[in-house]
C-alpha cells in the first residue's frame, strides 16, 4: 500500500524523536506501539471510504425499512417535541457541582443528557423523515456542544485541569459523544453544512484522535485506560474506533485506530483472568463487555469480516460470565460495585447467545431493533450484523452444578436439576485489590427459591469518597458490610496481599467443599490461624455449613456476621430465622459452648435500592486464644 499523508507524518514523528539526540528525550511508545506492518495489513482490509453502522440518509430503502419498525415509528414525533424544548446550557455552575458537593448530581446529569441526546434523536428523525426539518436544530446543538470547554464528565475532572485547558483527557463521556458525532456526520453527509462538519471534525481531532495518537506513540499525555484491564478500555476503544472509522478520510489512519484497538483490547480481556470472571461485577460486565461486543462488530463489518475480535483469546470466556455467575431463578451475586439486582442485559446477552452459538434457551430476543444507546449502538443492533445473520442455535440449557472461577476465587454451587434442593450458594475469595474492590474475602451468598436471604449487599451510590483514600469508610464497601469475620475488633485491610487463599476444594454431585485461609486479610499480629470452610450439600432441600477456625498467640476477640435485606428473629438462644417474601433460612449457631451475643445494625449508606441492609453480628463474648464457630444454614418456613 502506498504511503499516505497520515503514514508519512506518523513515521516522521518517530524519526524526529529518535534523531533528537540528548536535546529531547526519546518517546516511548505504549507497550511498544503499533506495528507499521500491522497498520498496512489492516488498511488493506478496510474500504476506501469511512464506515459506520446503518444506511446513509440517501439510502431511502434502508431508512424506510427502519421507519416501518415499532422501535423507529416514534422518532419523528419525539424529535418534534425536543425541537420545542429549549436546550439547557452547560454552565460553569453546573460543571462545578461535583467539585462543590462531591456528588454526581442529577442537575448536571440531566443537562448533559438533554444536550448530547439531541445528536442521536435529531439524526434519527432526519434520516427517517428526510425533509430537512431537523438539520437546523441539530446544527445548533452541534455548535453548542463544540463550544463546551471539555466533553469529559465533571466527576472525572476533580482538579478541573480539563475544564481549564491544562490537559485533554479521553474519558467515558467524551468517547460516547464522539462516536455519536462521528455517526451523525457519516449518516447525514453533506446535508450538514461544510462549516458544521469542519467544526465537529476539528473538535474530534482535538479531543479524541490527536490525544489518542500521542498517548500511543509516547509523545503526549498518558491515557491510562488504553492499556488498562477494566471497563474503560473497552468503552473508550469502542467509541474512539467507531468515531475514527466514521469520519477519518485517510484509510491508514483508520487502520491505525483498528490496529491499536486490536492490540490494547487484549489488556481488557486480560482483566477476566483467563476464566471469564468479571471482578468489576455484573453491572460493569454489561457496560464494559457490551462495548467490547460493539467494538468487535464495528471492526468485523469495517473489514468485511477479515478481522474478528470476537475470537481474541479470552473473549468467549468473558461472554460466558453471566451464565456461569448466575445462581438459580435468575439471581446473581452482587459482588463489587454493582446494584443488588444487576443482571445481564437481555438484548446484549441474546446477541452474544447468537454470535457465539451458545444455544441458551433463556436468552432469546427475536427483534433486536432499537433506538436506544446512541447512534452507533442502536444501529449495530437494528441493522443486519454478524449475530442476526446466524440462526439461533438449537436449544441446550447451559447448566453447571458448580462453576469455579479460579481467577476471582469464586465458586457457585447449584442444585441437581429436578431435585428437591431449593438452595444455591456462592463463595468468594481472591484479594482486596480488584477493580471496584470491596474488602469482602470469605463472603458468601445464600439463595433459597427466588430470594437472596444472606448476601453481598452490592455497591453504594458513588460520591467523591467512593474513589478516594476514604473509600473503606463506607460500611458497604468495607468488610463490615459483608458476612465475614471481624478479628480483634479489626476489619479486613485492602491490598494485593490481603485475601482469601483457597487451600482446599472438593466437588461431587452431592457435596461441594471450599476452604480458604483468611489470615492475610487482617492486620492482626496475634492472629495465627483463620480458616473458613464452606460445605454445601444438595441432600434434601439443601444446606450450607460455614466453619471458622481461629487461633491467636494472645487472647483476642472474634466475631462473624450475616448480611440480609430481609427480616430476622431469634428462634432460640442458638437459632435465627432470616426471611423475606415467604422464603426463609434457619441459621443454627454452634460456638462450642462459648457465650455469644447477636447485634443488629441497619447499614445506613446510600444504596441503589430504597432498602438498606441489616448486619447481624455474631460476637463471642470475651477474648480467646482459639475457637470455632459453625453456622449451619438450611431452608425453612415462615413461623
Amino acid at each position: 500500500m502506498p504511503m499516505t499523508k497520515f503514514t508519512i507524518l506518523f513515521a516522521a514523528a518517530f524519526a524526529l524523536v529518535a534523531s533528537s539526540g540528548t536535546t529531547v528525550s526519546a518517546a516511548v511508545p505504549l507497550e511498544g506501539g503499533i506495528s507499521p506492518q500491522r497498520i498496512q495489513q489492516i488498511g488493506a482490509m478496510l474500504g476506501d471510504k469511512p464506515f459506520a453502522f446503518g444506511p446513509k440518509i440517501d439510502d431511502r430503502a434502508g431508512w424506510n425499512r427502519l421507519a416501518a419498525t415499532k422501535a423507529y415509528s416514534g422518532v419523528v414525533k419525539s424529535a418534534e417535541k425536543l425541537v420545542a424544548t429549549p436546550m439547557p446550557e452547560m454552565t460553569e455552575e453546573l460543571y462545578m457541582l461535583f467539585k462543590k458537593t462531591g456528588r454526581r448530581t442529577a442537575e448536571y446529569g440531566r443537562a448533559r443528557g438533554q444536550r448530547y441526546d439531541r445528536v442521536s434523536r435529531f439524526t434519527q428523525a432526519e434520516c427517517v423523515e428526510n425533509k430537512g426539518r431537523f438539520i437546523k436544530p441539530l446544527e445548533a446543538a452541534l455548535r453548542s456542544i463544540c463550544q463546551e470547554k471539555t466533553w469529559i464528565y465533571n466527576f472525572h475532572d476533580g482538579k478541573l485541569d480539563d475544564y481549564n485547558g491544562k490537559k485533554i483527557t479521553i474519558d467515558l463521556s467524551s468517547v460516547d459523544l464522539a462516536q455519536n458525532l462521528g455517526a451523525c456526520l457519516y449518516l447525514l453527509g453533506d446535508r450538514l453544512s461544510a462549516e458544521t462538519r469542519q467544526l465537529v471534525m476539528a473538535k474530534l481531532r482535538e479531543r479524541i484522535f490527536d490525544p489518542y495518537h500521542k498517548a500511543v506513540d509516547g509523545t503526549g499525555m498518558k491515557q491510562w485506560w488504553i492499556s488498562g484491564d477494566n471497563n474503560w478500555n473497552a468503552v473508550c476503544h469502542a467509541g474512539t474506533v467507531a468515531a475514527a472509522l466514521a469520519v477519518c478520510p485517510d484509510r491508514n489512519e483508520r487502520a491505525f485506530f483498528v490496529a491499536a484497538a486490536e492490540k490494547y483490547s487484549l489488556d481488557f480481556l486480560r482483566g477476566f483472568g483467563g476464566d471469564g470472571y468479571c471482578a468489576e461485577g455484573m453491572g460493569y460486565w454489561n457496560y464494559g463487555f457490551g462495548n467490547y461486543i460493539q467494538l468487535s462488530e464495528t471492526v468485523y463489518q469495517a473489514t468485511q469480516g477479515k478481522l474478528d475480535l470476537y475470537k481474541l483469546n479470552g473473549a468467549r470466556d468473558a461472554a460466558l460470565y453471566p451464565v456461569r455467575i448466575r445462581l438459580i431463578n435468575d439471581i446473581y451475586p452482587a459482588y463489587a460495585d454493582c446494584a443488588l439486582n444487576s443482571k445481564p442485559g437481555p438484548q446484549l446477552m441474546s446477541y452474544i447467545n447468537r454470535r457465539y452459538e451458545l444455544g441458551l434457551n433463556d436468552f432469546v430476543v427475536s427483534d433486536f431493533t432499537t433506538t436506544s444507546g446512541g447512534l452507533a449502538s442502536s444501529l449495530m443492533y437494528s441493522c443486519p450484523n454478524s449475530a442476526t445473520a446466524r440462526l439461533a442455535a438449537a436449544g441446550k440449557e447451559f447448566y453447571e452444578l458448580h462453576s469455579l472461577f479460579e481467577h476471582g476465587g469464586v465458586l457457585n454451587c447449584r442444585p441437581q436439576p429436578g431435585s428437591a434442593c431449593r438452595m444455591a450458594v456462592s463463595f468468594k475469595g481472591g484479594f482486596n485489590n480488584e477493580p471496584h474492590n470491596h474488602n469482602d474475602k470469605g463472603t458468601f451468598v445464600v439463595v433459597v427459591g427466588k430470594e437472596s436471604l444472606i448476601l453481598d449487599p452490592g455497591g453504594e451510590v458513588y460520591t467523591a469518597r467512593t474513589f478516594s483514600k476514604d473509600r473503606y469508610l463506607s460500611k458497604l464497601l468495607s468488610s463490615y458490610g459483608h458476612p465475614v469475620p471481624m478479628i480483634a475488633g479489626k476489619l479486613q485491610r485492602p491490598g494485593a496481599d490481603a485475601g482469601g487463599v483457597v487451600v482446599a476444594k472438593n466437588f461431587t454431585d452431592q457435596t461441594d467443599s471450599y476452604v480458604m485461609d483468611l489470615r492475610s486479610a487482617y492486620e492482626v499480629p496475634a492472629l495465627q490461624t483463620l480458616k473458613r470452610s464452606f460445605v454445601y450439600s444438595r441432600a434434601g432441600e439443601g444446606s450450607l455449613t460455614v466453619t471458622d477456625d481461629f487461633a491467636f498467640n494472645s487472647a483476642q476477640t472474634f466475631g462473624s456476621a450475616l448480611i440480609t435485606y430481609g427480616q430476622w428473629k431469634r428462634l432460640s438462644p442458638r437459632e435465627l430465622l432470616v426471611y423475606h417474601n415467604q422464603e426463609a433460612v434457619k441459621v443454627a449457631i454452634d460456638t462450642g459452648g462459648v457465650p455469644f451475643e447477636i447485634t443488629e445494625e441497619v447499614i445506613k449508606e446510600e444504596t441503589h435500592t430504597k432498602a438498606q441492609p441489616t448486619r447481624l453480628g455474631i460476637n463471642l463474648t470475651g477474648p480467646l486464644l482459639k475457637g470455632r464457630v459453625v453456622l449451619t444454614i438450611t431452608p425453612s418456613v415462615m413461623k
